[in-house]
């Protein structure tokens, strides 16, 4: 319905309230219709910015075909989306096409519609994103504003942990980062097609230590039906 066509303010926005079930002519308020689009508005724009890829457009838990070997993970990416704002942290370590990244978009589509801000990053992207705000003197596009945010943010989707070159600098980045995000009680995803035991010491014991953290390992072979091979690497 449009705001034109609502019976209760006629496109206006504003209503006068009923106080004691009389008509208060003195004040207005917001119309509910006004509320409303408010909030589809409001999550459109959260969903914008939790920059999921064009190729998750499919990537829901309805979507998700669940069988044995994946049974697990899914579980518990329910549970996390089931409870939004609660905090979590999930790891996803196994090989491609497993459903790792559409479990982790589904997620954040979850916490999104719950109107709590998410954000889904390759971690290879992410690094180039920080790299660029060192051209920027001052403001959110800086490279403080970026870190800032990243490291803020409600729920932070980290896809393809271990596929990023390897620098003392980029080290020092992820771990700074994740330990922020340990530290301040924030809510964390993680993917990854390396073992624990490939992983930097810092970021293992990150993963591991904390208090609301669960590390899945999908034992499973790839489950992208063969007419989707082609897109085998958007899993």
């Amino acid at each position: 319905m449009k705001p034109s066509d609502c019976e209760y303010c006629g496109g206006s926005g504003w209503v006068h309230p009923m106080v004691n079930d009389k008509v208060d002519y003195s004040h207005v308020v917001v119309c509910s219709c006004t509320k409303k689009k408010n909030e589809v508005e409001r999550l459109d724009r959260l969903l914008r910015v939790c920059n999921l890829p064009s190729f998750a457009n499919d990537m829901t838990f309805e979507k998700f075909k669940v069988y044995p070997e994946v049974k697990l993970a899914f579980d518990s990416a329910k549970e996390m989306a089931s409870n939004p704002k609660k905090l979590c942290w999930l790891a996803f370590i196994g090989t491609n096409g497993t459903g790792k990244t559409h479990l982790g978009v589904s997620v954040c589509r979850a916490w999104v519609k719950a109107g709590v801000p998410a954000r889904y990053m390759l971690v290879s992207l992410l690094l180039d994103e920080l790299r660029q705000g060192f051209s920027t003197d001052k403001g959110e596009n800086s490279y403080e504003g970026r870190f800032k945010y990243y490291c803020n943010i409600p729920l932070l989707f980290l896809d393809d942990y271990g596929l990023q070159s390897s620098t003392p600098w980029v080290q020092e980045k992820l771990d700074t980062l994740i330990d922020y995000r340990l530290m301040n009680n924030l809510s964390l995803i993680v993917t990854s097609n390396n073992s624990l035991d490939e992983m930097p010491p810092r970021i293992r014991s990150r993963l591991m230590r904390h208090p609301n953290s669960k590390i899945i390992a999908i034992m499973a072979e790839d489950y992208v039906p063969k007419t989707r091979l082609s897109d085998k690497s958007k899993y």
